[in-house]
């Protein structure tokens, strides 16, 4: 071997230095905080203007190991904004939820307002809740002597059935959560079996004209304690129509 000869070179090229990339990598950051310095300088207001980057920006404190009062502050400011965007986040996914609402129940009214006949008016109603609310079983039962046609939905008032659904009645306000049984059967009827939880509506303008039933195969759809804004003005809409139609508005 000739130990004179020069350092082995690929053919065809200079043997490439592995310290190229990462120099570029250094000179390309270093540029970029510089950059980035450069325009800090020229804006000392950008943080002021965009105070929101100060949750994302680290900044330590020269104190050793211990902490100082003003990271503990920070650190604290920072969870505080973090819960606050949560619940933000959670109120706005609520009232889109209820402008939503709102607009469906918009447009049932108008529809319910339509119908030529009490008839009509019902089958709007449960078609409505069906399609517009997702309901799984819609029911309608009403009260006393509504002239013309028969309908199935109409129950007298010595019913045995109607008890069920007197504690509804005298209450005038909706309940929502599990019905018993008695009251699935005089509400939903056949399609009594699928409805896991539901809320029973009071139909009353002026008197009681009976109750409305939306009911849900899911058992936490409906239940105590969640809000009824929305299912008192259905029903109190309802009712009206149901007035309207019987000659009592």
């Amino acid at each position: 071997m000739d130990g004179g000869a020069g350092p082995y070179r690929i053919p065809g090229g200079d043997r490439p230095d592995v310290t190229d990339h990462a120099a570029q990598q250094t000179e390309l950051y270093n540029v970029d905080e510089e950059a980035v310095s450069a325009y800090l300088s020229d804006h000392p207001d950008l943080l002021l203007r965009r105070p929101e980057l100060l949750s994302a920006i680290e900044l330590q404190h020269e104190c050793g190991d211990a902490r100082s009062l003003i990271e503990h502050q920070v650190g604290v400011l920072r969870e505080q904004n973090t819960v606050l965007q949560r619940r933000l986040n959670e109120l706005l996914a609520v009232a889109r939820h209820n402008d939503g609402t709102a607009e469906r129940l918009h447009r049932l009214t108008l529809e319910l307002l339509n119908a030529d006949d009490l008839h009509e008016a019902v089958e709007t109603l449960k078609a409505g809740l069906h399609e517009g609310f997702q309901a799984d079983a819609v029911g309608v039962i009403l009260v006393g002597a509504v002239g013309g046609d028969p309908l199935p939905e109409v129950v007298t008032y010595d019913d045995a059935r109607l008890r069920a659904l007197a504690g509804v009645l005298d209450e005038g306000v909706p309940f929502c959560g599990v019905i018993t049984d008695a009251q699935r059967r005089i509400v939903f009827d056949q399609a009594a079996d699928r409805v896991a939880s539901a809320t029973l509506i009071p139909l009353v303008d002026r008197r009681h004209y009976g109750v409305l039933g939306i009911g849900s195969d899911n058992p936490d759809r409906f239940h105590t304690g969640q809000g009824t804004v929305f299912l008192r003005r259905l029903g109190a809409i309802a009712a009206r129509v149901v007035s309207r139609h019987l000659g009592d508005g």
